[in-house]
């Protein structure tokens, strides 16, 4: 009988063994699995240096360093799809910006899109399309001083995740390109101290890593 059992344990020891070594020998496999992996299931092999949309395509990471030096004044370009839209267009070196007066898209201290804002958001939309599928897009929210800082930051949250929501939703853009940065009452364009310096200071920014910064990112 004893013999017996130490013979079952043995074979049940053997097949212990052998399961271990199999699977040692799929995690050691485990980078070939993911060079053929699509690029839906990318993401499950750690591949976050290299996100890639749903069509396969790379998106570059451009970094924080250069979402910092976004220069929102930068030259203004002429896009006359845009033209008398409210929409403001600016080029910098790798990167597009598109401003829009809070008037353009918000009723005042709400964060729900006003009536017509969808128009606005298709020609920004359609005009980031052109630039091509892979830059990174971020959201900026600001507002004015009125309120509290806390307030105004929320706000200013608030109207950059709807904007993201409808890129996302409407736009056939990839989350992963999306982030935002609700700035709030910083960063002011003119005075607080009248309503026309307060109106320019509520606004909606979106700023596009173009081409020309992915390829720059490459080297």
């Amino acid at each position: 009988m004893k013999k017996t059992i130490l013979m079952i344990c043995a074979s049940a020891g053997i097949v212990f063994f052998s399961a271990c070594n199999e699977t040692n020998k799929r995690v050691e496999d485990q980078q070939d699995v993911a060079e053929l992996a699509s690029a839906d299931t990318a993401v499950m092999y750690g591949d976050e240096k290299r996100p890639l949309e749903a069509d396969g395509a790379e998106i570059k990471e451009v970094g924080e360093g250069f979402w910092a030096n976004v220069d929102f004044e930068a030259p203004t370009i002429n896009d006359p799809d845009l033209s008398n839209s409210g929409i403001e267009a600016r080029s910098g070196e790798g990167y597009n910006v598109y401003t829009m007066d809070e008037r353009v898209l918000f009723d005042l201290d709400k964060a729900t899109l006003r009536s017509g804002a969808d128009d606005k958001l298709k020609s920004v939309a359609e005009s980031i399309n052109e630039l091509g599928n892979q830059g990174q897009i971020r959201i900026y929210g600001y507002t004015d001083a009125q309120g509290s800082k806390d307030y105004n930051k929320q706000l200013a949250e608030e109207r950059a995740n709807t904007v993201k929501d409808w890129l996302q939703n409407n736009a056939d853009i990839d989350a992963s390109r999306l982030s935002i940065q609700p700035v709030g009452e910083a960063n002011p364009r003119a005075t607080n101290e009248t309503a026309e310096g307060r109106q320019k200071n509520r606004r909606v920014a979106i700023a596009v890593a173009t081409n020309q910064q992915q390829q720059q990112a490459a080297q």
